[in-house]
């Protein structure tokens, strides 16, 4: 049984939610609860076994939420997996680390956010994570092209471990980056330097020594859960947020559920609200805090007025095709078969050693790459008059910016050696159960900076009830062509060596592949039938102005509100150049500064009084 009254309640023990209640209950004069809907699976091997992680999605360590028919994909639904688990989506991800752009995040800041800057926010992404790296003189330095790396950008002593994978066996990293070097598209400098284009070899986050997963639960959580001023209770059900005052509203308390007793606890500083970018827009819906019409429509009493709450959904679009690859190059179809003696071999190899293909998260072969043709100017420029956010004009601008400049990365690549899912189901895994025969490699794309938004609103007052996601994705034509002109340049690349040596000449291509791969057209007709999320949702509750479409101002506090914080990756105003992992460890890395510092000066406030 928790006690009644907390200094800080965070709703959402995830990626976010842990951070906070890591780094708030350093101090031992606070009390922190975290209260999070899923369990603790900090000893299950699905979550542990970085290969392992496919078999978490569509469980209930998942949300398993599916759009609403997406009118630019022919109607279908998409799935968007997300963690209903402690440690949130960094408990069910394929543990990809992926950096961030300067110019994306000096954008936020130029939105109207004072403080937010490449320069504020970078030495966070150092803070929250460890990297080893092989020694400069081995051979799997070499293998992955790791001489890239600076020190000075990448993190040394923080909670989440980092690793590349081990071994030369795998051709396919080595293939892929000196194919694109060979285009004149190598990495320019480590990702972590906010300036990096081209092809690498990224970091996932794995533990070096055990092999296992590194994640918010098994760092930022198990080393402290007996600091007994903090709390976290799994399988909490938040039902509501319990406000007071309209002119500078007041959260006084939550109400949840848990082991099917409503149980309500008191507030004394703060609520920061970590529930992510889908669920934390549900929860100041239901709480009274949203758009007026909406929640009077569904007989919800409107506390805080605000039409922008879940507005600006934005979500990687993710395409991609397979190529059957020679016999003598190795690849993880059968696992996906779950041939016995595949399976038999890697667990045997991954229980003796911690090594082999469960050892390996889901991507590591990475580029990002510019669009490297032009687009006309009044495609560029175009204004989507389904789009009524006051944010459009700003992100287009930005966005033309992107294209003009010619040198920033608008699609992110990446590769791996087995068959996706690229169909015209609503698949919420890269991995298929139809499988072709053969061994393939997968090259797909994200569109990293989609001006496609879309939204997310709950459909009723009952909790219980799965909230209404619609990306609208590739409603804006400009992302068709862009991701269309990015999806043709895969046929360059595949008949570039060393890469092209590794795939079978004429071999088999995944289901529904266009014949010509460099007809734009088709290629637009294959993306309208194939798209898929890229299991990136983010900016429901976006860090901007009000008169902007803000949610939270430039400190993370709700609009309207005198205590409630919103932390995770509905904040941010446009989504990350790259997965958005490492950009939500880095921004609850400051957001729990933030946090301490109001604190500070609150109680000095207190003091003077």
């Amino acid at each position: 049984m928790v006690a009644k009254k907390y200094d800080f309640v965070v709703v959402g023990g995830g990626t976010a939610g842990l951070v906070l209640a890591n780094r708030l209950s350093e101090d031992s004069n606070v009390s922190v609860l975290v209260l999070e809907a899923g369990r603790d699976l900090t000893s299950d091997p699905r979550v542990t076994t970085p290969a392992l992680f496919p078999t978490l999605l569509g469980t209930d360590a998942d949300w398993n939420t599916v759009t609403e028919p997406q009118l630019a994909l022919n109607g279908k639904t998409v799935s968007i997996p997300h963690g209903h688990v402690l440690g949130g989506s960094s408990a069910i991800n394929g543990q990809a680390l992926v950096a961030n752009a300067k110019v994306n995040i000096d954008a936020w800041g130029g939105l109207g956010n004072p403080g937010w800057s490449w320069e504020t926010l970078a030495p966070y992404y150092k803070k929250f994570h460890t990297l080893d790296r092989p020694p400069a003189d081995k051979a799997t330095f070499r293998h992955l092209h790791l001489n890239l790396i600076d020190n000075a950008v990448r993190g040394s002593d923080g909670p989440i471990k980092t690793s590349f994978p081990a071994g030369t066996e795998n051709p396919v990293p080595r293939a892929w980056i000196e194919t694109l070097d060979s285009l004149g598209l190598k990495a320019t400098s480590d990702p972590f330097s906010g300036s990096n284009v081209g092809a690498y070899t990224h970091a996932a986050t794995i533990d070096p020594k055990t092999r296992q997963r590194s994640y918010a639960a098994s760092t930022y959580w198990k080393p402290v859960q007996h600091r007994p001023n903090l709390t976290v209770v799994t399988g909490a059900r938040v039902q509501k947020l319990l406000l007071h005052g309209t002119n500078k509203t007041r959260v006084v308390g939550v109400e949840y559920i848990h082991e099917d007793e409503t149980r309500t606890v008191d507030i004394k500083e703060e609520v920061i609200l970590a529930a992510g970018a889908l669920n934390s827009p549900k929860l100041l819906e239901l709480s009274g805090i949203g758009d007026p019409e909406l929640l009077s429509t569904l007989g919800i009493p409107v506390v805080v007025g605000n039409k922008y709450v879940g507005e600006n959904l934005q979500d990687h679009p993710m395409a991609g095709l397979s190529f059957e690859v020679g016999d003598h190059v190795k690849t993880i179809d059968d696992l996906l078969r779950q041939d016995p003696a595949a399976l038999k071999s890697a667990m045997e190899q991954y229980g003796t050693s911690q090594s082999g293909p469960l050892a390996i998260g889901g991507i590591f072969s990475y580029a990002f790459l510019p669009l490297l043709n032009k687009i006309s100017d009044s495609l560029a420029n175009y204004r989507d008059p389904e789009d009524t956010h006051p944010l459009q004009e700003a992100h287009t601008d930005y966005y033309h910016h992107l294209l003009e400049k010619g040198e920033e990365s608008t699609g992110g690549f990446f590769t791996y050696a087995a068959q996706g899912n690229f169909s015209s189901g609503s698949g919420s895994s890269l991995m298929s159960s139809g499988f072709l025969p053969g061994n393939y490699l997968s090259i797909a794309i994200l569109l990293l900076q989609p001006l496609s938004r879309g939204c997310v609103h709950i459909r009723s007052a009952n909790p219980s009830d799965p909230v209404k996601a619609d990306p609208r994705y590739l409603a804006h034509p400009l992302d068709l062509e862009v991701l269309a002109r990015h999806m043709t340049y895969i046929s360059t690349i595949i008949s570039t060596e060393p890469l092209a040596s590794l795939l079978k000449l004429d071999g088999r291509r995944n289901a529904g592949a266009p014949a010509n791969l460099t007809d734009l057209e088709e290629m637009k007709k294959y993306l309208r039938n194939m798209t898929q999320s890229g299991w990136h949702p983010t900016s429901t509750c976006a860090m901007l102005p009000l008169d902007k479409g803000g949610v939270v101002d430039e400190r993370l506090v709700a609009h309207g509100t005198t205590n409630l914080r919103i932390v995770d990756a509905s904040v941010f105003p446009i989504t990350p150049k790259g997965n958005p992992m490492a950009t939500v460890y880095a921004v609850a890395e400051r957001a729990a500064d933030l946090v301490k510092e109001d604190l500070r000066d609150r109680r000095e406030a207190t003091k003077a009084e």
